[in-house]
């Protein structure tokens, strides 16, 4: 599988509102992080589900083999900005 291929078969199939993408390649299998604010309000593992449905919904047994671990992020969440220090 292509990144531009997963890439839009993440989109398409959850819906995503201007995603980022920041994927890699790591041995036979796609990893990384997919920012969208499609993700707002919804927990962790709600979001992995919806990642791992849309992924087994397209290419079934195969998804384990050619994704690894994509994490989801809201916009906000993904530009956190560390607290100053107070000296």
């Amino acid at each position: 599988m292509s990144k531009v291929k997963l890439q839009e078969l993440l989109t398409d199939r959850l819906g995503l509102t201007d995603p980022i993408f920041k994927l890699e390649k790591i041995g036979s299998k796609w990893a990384g992080s997919v920012i969208s604010e499609t993700f707002h309000a919804k927990s962790d593992r709600d979001r992995q589900r919806l990642i791992w449905d849309a992924l087994t919904a397209e290419l079934g047994d195969q998804s384990v083999q050619q994704v690894g671990t994509v994490l989801a992020y809201t916009p906000r969440e993904w530009n956190v900005e560390l607290p100053e220090r107070v000296a």
